[in-house]
């Protein structure tokens, strides 16, 4: 049986050398220590993008996190998507325990529907890329 050496894109940042994998996984938890901290300070420390609505913001971090998360840990979009769901839900119900803050069903459906945009995106793209690249390897093998 015959081995085949498995590839890994490697990225280098500022002389760090990490997997594509490795950088995702940094990106993604990143994000979502980003959204834990923009959810629970109050409303006058929130960060902000400027000239884009909170509801962008919302959708646009979810989307970042769920999909650098996809790609880091490729077989675990079902647990991804139940944290998304979970963590979405939760950090909203959390808001009440701060007196500047709100807690609204839509921006956790905003935040949810972001995370699934993510996960949507992330697994199209490598259907897309299996399809692309398996035609290749089967010419090599030929």
């Amino acid at each position: 049986m015959v081995q085949r050496e498995r590839q890994t894109a490697v990225l280098r940042f500022f002389g760090l050398e990490l997997s594509v994998r490795r950088w995702a996984a940094l990106i993604g938890w990143g994000a979502v220590a980003l959204v834990i901290v923009a959810t629970l300070s109050p409303i006058g420390a929130r960060p902000h993008i400027a000239h884009l609505g909170p509801q962008i913001e919302r959708f646009a971090a979810y989307l970042v996190a769920a999909a650098a998360l996809a790609i880091a840990y490729p077989a675990r979009k079902g647990v991804i998507l139940l944290c998304i769901i979970a963590g979405a839900a939760g950090l909203e119900l959390a808001q009440h325990f701060e007196a500047s803050r709100h807690a609204r069903a839509l921006d956790a459906l905003v935040k949810i529907t972001g995370g699934l945009s993510g996960l949507v995106v992330v697994t199209l793209c490598e259907r897309l890329w299996s399809k692309r690249v398996a035609p290749a390897a089967t010419r090599r093998t030929s």
